[in-house]
């Protein structure tokens, strides 16, 4: 839902898209290998730390919690520390223009430009304190992330997450009904 809302607003593009579907994951492809499922990460963490969920909160209103989430000492070394990171975004309180720069710090990272390009009127706090809690909490959230983006499965499916964003673009923009080509079959060429 975040990466449709990002590429409806022009924020992120489908060259990026596209970019990390050919494999290139260097420093252009991050944007969507590391800064979309981080900034995805960080609305579910908003949205429970807002409802005040002792777990987390899911799209569809089930919330995981230590109690009901999978047994599993594997999902322990994620959701433990996810639970960690929701607490700390909770005791420091962002004001909305914290907020809106930390979407920008974990969408784009180092890339300057970009994150001066988008004006989600977010800007860096002035106390030196702050802006180094907004920088913590942005590196334990993309260093997660890259660590499950390691796992072969997470790939698999985030590449279908990736392909689900292309063909909407390309059903927005009307594109999957011109020639014989579908915007599946177009996907699966790249």
């Amino acid at each position: 839902m975040e990466g449709k809302e990002l590429l409806d607003q022009g924020v992120i593009t489908t060259d990026d898209l596209y970019e990390y579907l050919k494999g290139r994951h260097g420093h252009e492809s991050s944007v969507i290998n590391v800064g979309l499922p981080s900034y995805a990460l960080l609305h579910t963490l908003l949205r429970s730390i807002k409802a005040g969920a002792h777990g987390v909160l899911l799209l569809d209103g089930s919330e995981v919690t230590h109690l009901n989430r999978p047994q599993d000492k594997f999902l322990d070394w994620f959701f433990n520390p996810i639970m960690v990171l929701k607490d700390q975004i909770r005791v420091i309180k962002l004001g909305e223009s914290e907020v809106r720069y930390l979407e920008k710090v974990v969408l784009f990272g180092n890339h300057e430009q970009r994150m001066e390009a988008w004006d989600n009127l977010g800007n860096p706090p002035q106390e030196n304190v702050r802006a180094a809690q907004i920088q913590g909490i942005s590196r334990r959230m993309m260093g997660m992330v890259r660590s499950v983006s390691k796992l072969p499965t997470y790939r698999r499916r985030f590449r279908q997450v990736v392909k689900a964003l292309i063909t909407y673009w390309l059903e927005k923009q009307g594109l999957n009904r011109t020639g014989s080509m579908s915007s599946g079959d177009f996907i699966e060429e790249v």
